[in-house]
């Protein structure tokens, strides 16, 4: 009996002694990791050789000053090597993808990503591919970019309304790609050639009919979308020699009723409800075309805030200090205005001292020149360019820069405007303009003064001066 215990007992210690002290984490098991995490397995095992390739090449050409010994280099892999470190797709020129789409050459980058020009071998045609960054929330954003495109391209389907094409998209290496017909340079491209000298009153006639009856189409109730982020670098030439435009980057758009950022709309080009933190509308992009035009027409942006207090103040000097109303109801009143014991607002004190001239000095009467032959008096004596075409202009513009989004002119009744009406001279008007159709079907060549060749195939509108103004 006493054996039989003794027995037992160095069983349990053996039994004992075969339990290991630490158990694996489930997730390194072996069995998981070649079934479940097969492909998250493939991946490390990629990224480790991968790593240790890029680190025999760098071993063998990087030394100290002597070559005898090697350099420490601090060797970080992003998505199997075909990322840089800021999740962006390393270009390569030449390289086919999908068997499709020969990628020739970079034409943009921003915060989102980039732009590249392609050959579709398929349809036989140059393309526009824009390769979002490989980062969930760019990846979200995107999508919703892609939902809103493919909406506006279904109800316009005979392409009238003068916004982009996205041809198709597609996965690519972790990138979500989107194909775009490909267009000539941008708004501020055009400004360039000119040297901010602007173009002509009738060539800015001519974009402001096409923005206005793209605005009229984003406006209708199957739609109902905001662009968020208007500005000439957005709006893109189709051909380089004429005046046909098209809306491009709806990387910020959103649905009404779907409203997800505060911060939205570059700075230059910002309605007053988004600096004053009120619901915004469809009518914010009725404020940034106002603006647009303008600049179009002088060369010069309109309100032109290196922050969002100096923006406001150089609205102010132009438009006054906004109504009553709409500076009760907004959120961010304080951080302009001061409320005075009448209950009437002041502009505040800028904390840097700077001087900004008295409310509704400047005038846009002299900003345009409407008495004056134009910006700088550049216009003197040119047809088209008479006193009452500048009333008219000035009127428009006025009416896009009303201060409450309720009373601010709407698509509709812009397109209704005098500054649109055919005049007795047919070369210095564009053709008829409706409410419900587009505005130029036939487009026809411009003047050489307004659009010459200017540079080569640019998308998006995020070359020329990403850097150099804010977003």
């Amino acid at each position: 009996m006493a054996e039989a215990l003794q027995l037992q007992q160095q069983e349990a210690a053996a039994m004992q002694n075969r339990i290991p002290n630490n158990f694996r984490e489930p997730s390194s098991a072996p069995l998981r990791k070649l079934s479940v995490d097969l492909i998250k397995t493939y991946k490390h095992i990629n990224e480790v050789y991968y790593a240790k390739k890029k680190r025999r090449a760098q071993g063998t050409t990087q030394g100290d000053e002597s070559g005898n010994k090697k350099n420490k280099v601090n060797v970080h892999v992003f998505n199997e090597g075909y990322d840089d470190a800021n999740h962006d797709y390393i270009i390569n020129p030449g390289e086919k993808w999908n068997d499709r789409y020969e990628i020739d050459s970079l034409i943009g980058k921003g915060s989102f990503g980039q732009v590249v020009k392609a050959y579709d071998h398929v349809d036989q045609e140059q393309v526009a591919i824009k390769i979002i960054k490989n980062k969930k929330p760019f990846l979200n954003q995107a999508q919703i970019e892609v939902k809103l495109l493919e909406l506006m391209n279904r109800h316009d389907a005979e392409n009238k309304y003068y916004i982009v094409r996205l041809k198709r998209h597609f996965m690519f290496r972790n990138h979500l790609c989107l194909v775009f017909e490909l267009l000539s340079y941008n708004l501020y491209d055009l400004l360039r050639n000119t040297n901010f000298r602007g173009v002509s009153l009738n060539l800015t006639r001519k974009f402001a009919q096409q923005l206005c009856t793209a605005l009229l189409f984003l406006a209708t109730p199957e739609i109902n979308i905001i662009h968020c982020d208007l500005k000439p670098e957005n709006i893109l030439l189709c051909n380089p020699k004429r005046s046909a435009i098209k809306i491009v980057d709806f990387g910020s758009s959103c649905q009404l009723g779907q409203r997800i950022y505060q911060y939205i709309q570059s700075r230059f080009y910002r309605s007053p409800e988004v600096l004053l933190g009120i619901p915004y509308d469809l009518a914010i992009d009725m404020w940034s075309l106002g603006c647009i035009l303008v600049e179009m027409h002088t060369g010069e942006p309109l309100f032109a805030g290196s922050n969002e207090f100096d923006q406001m103040m150089k609205i102010v000097e132009v438009l006054g200090v906004p109504p009553r109303h709409i500076l009760d109801q907004a959120q961010k009143t304080r951080k302009y205005f001061d409320l005075m014991p009448d209950g009437s607002y002041a502009p505040k004190k800028p904390r840097d001292n700077k001087k900004y001239k008295p409310p509704c000095s400047r005038k846009l009467h002299d900003i345009i020149g409407a008495e004056n032959g134009g910006p700088g008096g550049r216009r003197s004596g040119e047809a088209g360019h008479t006193v009452a075409d500048y009333l008219k202009f000035k009127d428009l513009i006025l009416r896009m820069l009303d201060f409450d989004p309720k009373t601010r002119i709407s698509p509709y009744y812009a397109l209704q405007h005098n500054f649109f009406k055919k005049t007795t001279d047919e070369s210095t008007n564009t053709s008829n303009s409706t409410s419900t159709s587009p505005a130029m079907e036939q487009q026809t060549a411009s003047s050489p003064s307004d659009i010459g060749s200017g540079p080569a195939c640019f998308v998006n509108g995020m070359v020329s001066r990403g850097q150099l103004r804010p977003q």
